[in-house]
């Protein structure tokens, strides 16, 4: 299930990023959960050629829950959707590419990496996301067993539409994002605008990119928890789901197995995982991934990970939600 780039490759990915915490123990010794936080952040630009089912998807999103886990217990926020979260460096700007090397290089258990993260940064670099129901912020969490939080949120460009985006959600009413009338007349309505700034200002060109980033339960002697972060992007992000998908089609046809599995389930013993990431990140199109990159540890006050305002629109989307 939900095998394509996100949710699907992200997932997997999420459970590689998991792997390579340190081993350290739990803080809580009445829990056996490693991972404290799970972050999803991705981007696209230049889907105004793929027609209006990727807005209309959008806009019905806008109307659902985000379901994701808050102190450890999955918990549905019922205002968080569209609320925009801030900024994501989508480069991994903190790290020099020789320490990302060798992050790869010691580690023969992961996937070869194809480090280009000076082109993610002059693509993507820093951008605006906003909050969206994707499911792995719930599923992979579950998984992982976490004691934290997760989070999903993406963005696309010009950052213009980011922020009509927030505007737009900020005053039009849950439930008629969740009609499928409305939603599909703000996608027909709104397709020719996006359609003629991609060509106008992206020049036609697309764009893909994801960041997950996980960070571990345990806390050393400063208080200071560790971090693992995975970056993928690629030339298109229709092309990236479409290939995605064959490949996953392609390794249940090789490597079958009986029942119903998500990608974090199917792939979470090390050589299942290592075969699919070697596939999933070397189809054509693909210009970076860096495979699990340590980053600095975060203080038990101090978010590091994950979008710049996410503890700001946490605490908007429950001032709202108290008042619905």
């Amino acid at each position: 299930l939900a095998a394509g780039a996100f949710p699907g490759m992200s997932n997997v990915l999420a459970m590689e990023a998991a792997s390579k915490l340190k081993k350290s123990p739990s803080p809580d010794k009445n829990s056996t959960a490693m991972v404290q936080d799970v972050r999803f952040n991705y981007f696209t630009a230049g889907l105004g050629g793929s027609g209006d089912v990727n807005l209309y998807i959008t806009n019905l999103g806008f109307g659902e829950p985000m379901a994701q886990y808050d102190n450890g217990n999955l918990r549905m926020f019922e205002a968080l959707s569209g609320l925009l979260l801030g900024q994501v460096d989508f480069s991994l700007d903190n790290l020099n590419q020789q320490d990302l090397q060798e992050n790869s290089s010691n580690d023969s258990n992961s996937a070869k990496s194809k480090f280009n993260l000076e082109d993610v940064k002059n693509r993507v670099g820093l951008q605006t996301v906003f909050a969206w129901p994707f499911p792995e912020a719930a599923t992979v969490a579950k998984e992982l067993n976490i004691q934290g939080s997760s989070s999903a949120a993406m963005g696309t460009a010009p950052d213009l539409w980011n922020t009509m985006l927030g505007i737009l959600v900020s005053l039009v009413p849950r439930k008629l994002w969740k009609s499928e009338k409305f939603s599909q007349f703000m996608a027909d309505f709104s397709q020719p605008l996006v359609k003629a700034t991609d060509i106008l200002v992206l020049g036609g060109k697309e764009t893909h990119a994801m960041r997950v980033d996980v960070t571990g339960a345990a806390v050393d002697e400063d208080g200071r928890r560790d971090g693992v972060s995975i970056v993928q992007a690629h030339d298109s992000f229709r092309t990236c789901v479409g290939q995605s998908c064959a490949e996953f089609a392609l390794d249940m046809l090789e490597n079958p197995q009986t029942g119903v599995w998500l990608p974090e389930q199917r792939y979470r013993e090390v050589d299942d995982r290592k075969r699919i990431i070697e596939k999933l990140t070397s189809t054509p199109g693909t210009f970076c991934y860096t495979g699990p990159c340590s980053v600095s540890p975060a203080g038990k006050d101090t978010q590091v990970l994950g979008p710049s305002n996410m503890e700001s629109a946490i605490k908007l989307a429950n001032e709202l939600e108290s008042k619905m």
